[in-house]
Parts: structure tokens; sequence; C-alpha cells
């Protein structure tokens, strides 16, 4: 019964360290690529954001602007 429990421990330790992982390796992906304010780059990233609940909304017209500077500056 004592092997069960300390099994179950270290199954539960795992979880932990994996989940904190994920978190510093998005939170690290995140501040390298200044990327909060959009999508995020990754999966991992994405999974970051999950875990630690930060949703980002997206400007539906964001895209619309930086084509338009785009044919601005080719001009």
């Amino acid at each position: 019964m004592a092997t069960i429990g300390i099994a179950f421990m270290i199954f539960l330790a795992g979880i932990t360290v994996g989940a904190i992982l994920l978190v510093s390796w998005g939170i690290r992906r995140e501040e390298r690529d200044f990327s909060l304010t959009r999508r995020a780059p990754g999966r991992i990233s994405q999974g970051a954001r999950q875990m630690t609940g930060l949703w980002v909304r997206q400007r539906s017209d964001v895209g619309y602007a930086q084509d338009a500077e785009r044919e601005r500056l080719r001009i």
C-alpha cells in the first residue's frame, strides 16, 4: 500500500514540475517576442496562456492597418 502512495506522489510531482516548466517556457517566449498583445507565437505559449488564464482579445482592424501601411510604403 505504501508503494502505491509513493508512486502516486511521484506522479503528482511530475505533473507539477511539467506544469511549471510549460508556464516558464511560455512566459520566456512571450517576453522574448513581445507578443502579449497578439496571438501566441507557438503551442507552448498558447498552453501557458491557457494554464494561467490569459486571454488576449484580437482587434479586427489590425490586419487592415498593416496592409494599408505596407501599400503606403511601396509607393
